[in-house]
Parts: C-alpha cells; structure tokens; sequence
C-alpha cells in the first residue's frame, strides 16, 4: 500500500472512532432530540450533524490545510463534480449517514469518511459507533472490518440474493420512479432491505453480508468511502449503464460483481 495512502486512511480512522463515540454520548443523553427538516421532511439535520462535522473539519484543516473538503453540513466545496477532475485531495464526509434513524434512536447510523483524488477514492472509512464495527480501506490495500479483511459474497444466483437500497429526498411523493423500482427487483430476489444508511449498506456488501445495493440522487458523502470498501473486498461499482461511476450520475449499482448485471437488468425492465 502507498505509505501517503496507508497515513491518510489512520487519520480517517482515528478521527471516524472519536467522533463517532462522542456521537453515541450526546445521543444517549439527549431525552427528546430537536432537528429541523432541510429540502423536506425526511431529509432531517440534528445539531449533532453539525458539530460532528465542525470536529471533524477542524481537524483535518489543522493537519491538511491544504486539502479541500466537502461536506455534508458546512462544506468549502459547492459543486459535486469539482471532486471528479481535481488532482488536489479532497475530504468528503458525513457525520451522520443515517440520520433518520439517529433521530428516532435505531442504533443503525454511521460516520463516513474519504480522501478523493481526481474523481478516485484513496482511503475511506465508515464507522458503526453502535455495534463498534470499523470498516475500512485504502487502494491497493483491501478493506477490512475492524482490522481483519473482508470479501464481498460468492452468491451468482438472483434469486438467493438480499439486496439493499433506499430512499432519495425526493422519494417522498407518490409519483417517485421508486416505488417501481422496487416492485421490478423485488419479484427476482431473495429479499431487499431499507436500512436508512447507504454507507452501512456498502460496508455490508463489502462484508459479504448483501449482494447487491442500488440507489439515485445520492451525494458523495453518502457513497465515497463505501465504494472503495466494496471495490477493495473485490465487488463491483458502475452507473446504470455499467459505466465507470462518476459522482455525477444519478444511478449508482454496487454489488458482488456476479449480480451485477442482473440488477441492471431488472432495473431496466
């Protein structure tokens, strides 16, 4: 593994642990937690959110202040593809991926954090402060849960396989191409899961726990960290198309790489 590589993916680690136990902290202590809505009522922000990732970002700028950053909350970063073409690191991160769960207090939310260059997860994190389950990687490394490697699942049947996606923002109305989309997959597999949290859903892939993830209109903070754990345990990444993914597109399919091709295919039905 590259030795800047191997640096950058200890930061992420030691700053993903502390935040994410002082996350559990506050959320333990908090009887009834206040959170406003931001484009609607399910895309939720707590203060927690917040200060998470004012931590966070201080920290990083304190060691790489020369790094950009893009985040979720408060960000340096506007434009989404600013991180596709610039051969500047930048940090993406999401303090809590999974707020809808933190607020109504299901111990399934997670921190998650990457180093991007040139459009290409470096190293990336992504952390459960509930279970204790720290998943990472760095290119050319693997990834790993909790220092021990992982692999993505050997399922090649459709039909065995638990899938995993989720709603967008703007999924709430009753017009949302979603609800199709779930009705075309679900006849074909085993099951499909809704957790609430995409970066858990491709840690899981990347475990070996799911076969298959897709979604749309996600922001890189909910994904780039999860891409290379999945690419690094050895499963497959690509927009609808079966394209190279960029954080552009509107489509992101994961999976163990033997299902790909199906989910596509059903999607496209």
């Amino acid at each position: 593994m590259d030795k800047r590589n191997k640096a950058l993916l200890e930061f992420a680690e030691e700053l993903a642990l502390s935040s994410g136990h002082w996350m559990v902290e506050q959320r333990n202590n908090i009887i009834e937690l206040e959170y406003e809505s931001k484009s609607n009522h399910i895309d939720l922000v707590t203060r927690v959110d917040r200060e998470v990732e004012q931590m966070v970002v201080a920290r990083i700028r304190k060691h790489f202040p020369d790094h950009l950053i893009l985040g979720e909350e408060s960000t340096s970063v506007n434009d989404f593809s600013i991180i596709e073409h610039n051969l500047e690191f930048c940090w993406v991160i999401d303090p809590i991926d999974g707020t809808m769960n933190f607020v109504h207090g299901i111990p399934h939310f997670a921190i998650s954090i990457a180093v991007v260059k040139n459009g290409i997860p470096l190293a990336g994190v992504v952390y459960n402060p509930n279970s204790k389950e720290l998943f990472s990687a760095a290119r050319g490394w693997g990834a790993r849960l909790n220092g021990k490697k992982i692999t993505v699942s050997k399922q090649d049947t459709f039909k065995n396989s638990l899938v995993s996606t989720g709603f967008a923002a703007a999924d709430w109305h009753i017009e949302s191409p979603f609800r199709s989309e779930v009705q075309k997959v679900f006849g074909h597999c085993r099951s499909i899961r809704i957790s609430g949290s995409s970066a858990l859903d491709l840690a899981y892939i990347a475990a070996g726990r799911m076969d298959g993830f897709w979604h749309r209109k996600l922001a890189p903070w909910d994904i780039a960290a999860g891409i290379l754990l999945v690419e690094e345990a050895g499963g497959k990444v690509s927009s609808l198309d079966g394209q190279f993914f960029q954080f552009t597109d509107d489509y992101l399919i994961v999976s163990n790489g033997l299902i790909h091709d199906g989910i596509i295919s059903f999607l496209e039905e």
